[in-house]
């Protein structure tokens, strides 16, 4: 039986922004990318949001947790030892299957040096 191997992220550029993401959340950001006609420095939608809706099923804390483990270059598994909370829930947290209390919210705050109540987010 041969184990289990997460797919590496793929690192995208969408204007000056840098992002690393699973395959399939980078082919879709890249799409609507190119849906977007004179994509450029003058346009107002920025990086940020065109993950955002990507990603709008999501809880805004599950996002961001993702984003600033990514920003750290932090694994599940790192996290994991970090924190005492196993990868098997931090994955939960970040797909927005597993709602952020107050207290997991402190930890991962503590760990990555943010401010816990952008984890709290809906």
């Amino acid at each position: 039986m041969s184990a289990h191997m997460k797919k590496p992220l793929i690192k995208i550029s969408v204007g000056k922004e840098n992002f690393k993401l699973p395959q399939k959340e980078a082919k879709a950001v890249l799409a609507l990318v190119k849906s977007i006609d004179n994509l450029s420095t003058s346009t107002n939608k920025s990086a940020e949001v065109v993950y955002k809706e990507i990603a709008k099923d999501r809880p805004q804390g599950a996002v961001y947790l993702r984003g600033m483990r990514v920003r750290e270059n932090i694994n599940q598994k790192q996290l994991e030892e970090m924190t005492g909370i196993p990868a098997s829930n931090i994955s939960k947290y970040e797909s927005g299957a597993r709602v952020i209390t107050e207290s997991v919210a402190k930890k991962f705050a503590h760990v990555l040096g943010i401010n816990k109540k952008k984890l709290l987010k809906s």
